[in-house]
């Protein structure tokens, strides 16, 4: 039973692993993060600073890693839309996504049981 408890637990891992890198490929290769965070007038000067002190001028490898290396963490970073920490602004929304899924359980629960009986 333990076997088989560790094997789900390593499959889950790799399974939130193969989810990260696609997402993380997919917001990677989809435009420039730079041009969302400034305005038109910065520098080219300018922006070339932003991406070296950000880590956009490392390979995606070594940006993945350091990804996932500050994921497991929990250091998401900042938002770049917001400018504030991902983790802050995850905590904010908590209590309404925990409702919303307590209230959608529930109903699964309170209806599905009486429709599959």
């Amino acid at each position: 039973m333990l076997a088989f408890i560790l094997q789900r637990l390593w499959q889950s891992v790799l399974v939130m692993l193969a989810v990260a890198l696609i997402a993380f490929a997919l917001f990677n290769f989809v435009g420039d993060p730079i041009n969302n965070m400034v305005g038109q007038d910065t520098t080219p000067a300018e922006r070339e600073q932003m991406r070296q002190e950000l880590g956009f001028n490392d390979g995606f490898v070594v940006q993945f890693v350091r990804f996932v290396a500050h994921a497991v963490r929990g250091d998401f970073g900042l938002s770049y839309q917001q400018a504030r920490p991902v983790s802050q602004i995850i905590l904010e929304k908590m209590p309404a996504t925990l409702e919303l899924s307590f209230i959608a359980a529930s109903l699964a629960l309170i209806l599905g049981v009486p429709m599959g009986i």
